[in-house]
């Protein structure tokens, strides 16, 4: 009993240390051209802007797992928080090229609405690239990995569905 309570609290306070666990990262990039044509098709602003961005998904809240010690405290159990996407952050942005009109204008809202519409896209495909799989799979084997390397013969570890 003492060494069950004792394994659960040694493997509760190396997951607390944690706390957002994040196990897959990517990096991607973009190239948003925008051209708008008013009064007759005289006026041609065009801005061609190069992004950046980089997705991180993992566990946001590792205290949340489930962990369940053996009585002898040689096995160990734990079922982590649902993976999910932690972040979506532009790093850069570059403009490349920029037309100017006086009679029609590019806003920043309109570049930055274009930029986050194109995001949004770059996640989408790489969530059918198996982006979060991998970023379980990973979670998994370094969960696994602290609780072998914390003297634990026999390990399993799953995600909450």
């Amino acid at each position: 009993e003492i060494k069950t309570e004792k394994g659960h609290a040694l493997v509760f306070r190396e997951l607390e240390r944690c706390s957002e666990l994040v196990t897959a990262k990517t990096k991607y990039s973009d190239i948003v051209s925008i051209k708008k044509t008013r009064i007759a098709g005289f006026a041609k602003p065009f801005s061609i802007i190069k992004y950046t961005g980089t997705i991180r998904a993992g566990i946001r809240d590792i205290t949340k797992a489930k962990i369940k010690i053996s009585n002898r405290g040689k096995s160990a159990k734990v079922i982590l928080p649902k993976i999910e996407i932690l972040a979506n952050d532009i790093s850069s942005i570059e403009v490349f090229d920029e037309g100017k009109s006086i009679f029609v204008s590019i806003s920043l809202k309109e570049i930055m609405d274009e930029i986050h519409f194109n995001q949004e896209n770059a996640s989408t495909e790489i969530m059918k690239s198996g982006f979060l799989e991998e970023a379980e799979n990973q979670a998994k084997r370094i969960i696994e990995s602290i609780l072998y390397a914390s003297g634990f013969s026999e390990v399993e570890v799953s995600v909450e569905i």
